[in-house]
């Protein structure tokens, strides 16, 4: 039988076979024993980084890191965006490789708004091999030995307000402040890759510079520690918002990366909160339960709180303790909507402020003002995000 000397295959027709295009590269026409069809090979997965999360809160950094980040299209370079969002004038940012294995926090609202928007470990769209979001206090899970799951990343903001220029600054003198350790201890257990720590800019301030302890003592568990300080404002979120983000990389890891491999030099923008705000009804005039409500607390002749936000500036910093004394949307006789009532900023605005996305649930009872605390203790999820690609570029960096 006569054989093709390119193939090498046998063909009782071999004219037919010859005449075809590129006859060698199509399936045999006649051939004897014709081979099995080649089967696709599926792309190789990108791996999904695992992410220990503390503090977890509402969920702001872990949204950055594992969720779909919405923000308005202002607040992001070209590059960011897979697509717009329903909401006029908002994109969908690219989803990262992070998968959020464990959450923790002691606020049972703030665990609330992560389940009502599928952000919580162990509901929809989570994988198996998880802890849960457990609502307990981290030094009772470390002193109980629960078995925390391998990470290859753990992130958290841990508690600021002693710290704060706005709170009392009792720092290491507090039973909040001492909280770090558990962070420490924590990664000192699971000895991840890398972590990620947030807070104030009181740390760079206060008697004592406790931002050296906080060096040593995670140094201390094997890791080389950096810190920058982050303004949120110039990084395209709409808010006064400054806080330190402190990186580690676990010293067997650290290779031959730069001295500065912590800087996040990415995403250098301003956007105001009036781009945020544009498609808003009034309270009175929306379905949205976050929306509608806000608080009613009297204006005071001094004190946080007072002031008008400007569309065309950015917003004040969001805080959990501001016991409804949150800025006022509009003032009578302000900047702001002359015609329109006097009244601070809602729930949904604040959340906005935060770049939190504009549909997600903030509460599953109508006129309920106790997001307020959540949304102020939160990560802005533009700035988890943005910290979450710097994470991935060391790690790829890294070979990992």
């Amino acid at each position: 039988m006569p054989i093709c000397e390119r193939c090498k295959k046998e063909f009782k027709h071999l004219k037919i076979h010859m005449a075809r295009k590129n006859p060698c590269l199509l399936a045999p026409c006649e051939a004897d024993t014709p081979e099995a069809p080649l089967q696709a090979v599926p792309p190789e997965a990108p791996r999904k980084y695992k992410v220990l999360s503390l503090f977890s809160g509402m969920g702001g950094m872990d949204v950055g890191f594992a969720e779909q980040v919405v923000v308005h299209k202002n607040s992001v370079q070209l590059d960011y965006i897979r697509s717009e969002n329903v909401v006029p004038g908002f994109v969908n940012l690219k989803r990262l490789p992070f998968e959020t294995v464990f959450q923790n926090d002691i606020l049972p609202e703030a665990k609330r708004i992560c389940e009502l928007n599928g952000w919580a470990v162990g509901h929809a769209g989570h994988t198996e091999g998880h802890a849960g979001y457990q609502l307990k206090d981290i030094r009772d899970l470390l002193r109980d030995n629960f078995a925390f799951p391998a990470a290859d990343v753990i992130t958290g903001g841990f508690p600021c307000q002693d710290f704060s220029h706005a709170g009392k600054r009792k720092g290491f003198d507090s039973n909040r402040g001492n909280l770090y350790q558990s962070y420490v201890e924590l990664v000192r257990r699971v000895l991840p890759i890398m972590f990620v720590a947030e807070n104030v800019n009181g740390l760079l301030t206060m008697p004592g510079e406790p931002i050296k302890k906080i060096i040593e003592d995670f140094s201390a568990v094997g890791y080389e520690v950096k810190y920058q300080l982050i303004k949120c404002e110039e990084f395209g979120i709409p808010q006064t918002r400054w806080r330190v983000i402190i990186m580690g990389l676990r010293l067997d890891k650290k290779g031959s990366l730069p001295d500065d491999w912590n800087l996040i030099t990415e995403n250098k923008r301003a956007c105001h909160i009036g781009h945020y705000f544009r498609h808003l009804a009034e309270p009175q005039q929306s379905a949205d339960p976050a929306q509608q409500v806000y608080s009613k607390a009297a204006l005071l002749a001094k004190g946080q709180g007072q002031k008008e936000v400007g569309m065309n500036e950015f917003g004040p910093t969001m805080r959990a303790e501001h016991h409804g004394n949150i800025e006022f949307r509009r003032l009578t006789g302000g900047k702001n909507e002359p015609g329109l009532p006097q009244r601070r900023l809602t729930v949904r605005e604040a959340a906005l402020i935060q770049t939190f996305p504009p549909q997600c649930i903030l509460t599953d009872v109508k006129k309920s003002s106790k997001a307020y605390k959540p949304i102020g203790n939160a990560v802005p999820p533009l700035l988890g995000y943005i910290i979450a690609r710097k994470v991935r570029q060391i790690l790829e960096a890294l070979n990992l």
